[in-house]
């Protein structure tokens, strides 16, 4: 996936392999071939003519027009994709709603998991001036209707994981909201966060730079990524 005179460690190197063939299996809420098309439609919305119309407009309903996206996938679907992918600081409460009415919110959940995951690792082979990689075939089956994980109505848009407020060592909450915001499906949570982790760590990094220091960097990118969490 990456050249190997890059200087990755093989925990990443594994972790971004192992994403991509996780993303083609069947999910709970979507098929192997649904969830591929996601990560298809999340790279077209990169050179979409309308979202980036859209992006540059005081607000998005100013703008009229189709995507360009080459997926069979449903149009409220390939927009969500594309909003996400390219406007995720304007989303809104309604915006969500119209989307979870049409999709449901597990669905919903698992799609952000898996754009987000295809994120972090196109982002990261374009910064390294690397081709997209392959994606690989999907897998046949049917969604695996999977339960839903112990969750608890906090004031978020959706439930998150019932967790105590115990304190880490960190000084942030053991279970920080970061991680129980998928929490409604738990296997959104493992396939982001196992993708996520190789990057980034509160304590005992593997970088030649301190906690603060690693902290302001993430903070710095967060928000000229616009993070909207």
């Amino acid at each position: 996936m990456y050249a190997d005179t890059l200087p990755l460690s093989d925990e990443l190197r594994e972790a971004h392999d192992r994403a991509l063939k996780k993303i083609v299996r069947p999910g709970p809420s979507w098929t192997g071939a649904e969830r591929r098309a996601m990560v298809e439609s999340a790279r077209s919305a990169t050179n979409c003519s309308y979202c980036a119309a859209r992006k540059s407009a005081l607000s998005p309903s100013h703008v009229s027009g189709e995507h360009e996206d080459a997926t069979d996938l449903p149009a409220v679907v390939v927009d969500a994709i594309h909003r996400i992918r390219t406007d995720p600081g304007r989303l809104t409460r309604s915006w969500f709603d119209e989307v979870t009415a049409a999709i449901g919110q597990p669905a919903y959940v698992e799609l952000v998991s898996v754009v987000n995951t295809s994120v972090i690792i196109d982002t990261l082979h374009s910064a390294l001036d690397q081709p997209l990689p392959s994606l690989p075939e999907a897998e046949p089956g049917d969604p695996t209707q999977a339960a839903t994980g112990d969750v608890v109505d906090a004031g978020a848009w959706v439930p998150i994981t019932r967790a105590a407020r115990d304190m880490a060592d960190t000084g942030l909450p053991a279970v920080p909201n970061i991680l129980r915001a998928m929490g409604l499906v738990p296997e959104a949570v493992a396939l982001f966060f196992s993708t996520f982790r190789p990057h980034y760590s509160l304590k005992d990094i593997k970088l030649s730079i301190s906690q603060a220091q690693a902290e302001l960097v993430a903070s710095r990118v967060s928000a000229w990524n616009e993070c909207f969490y």
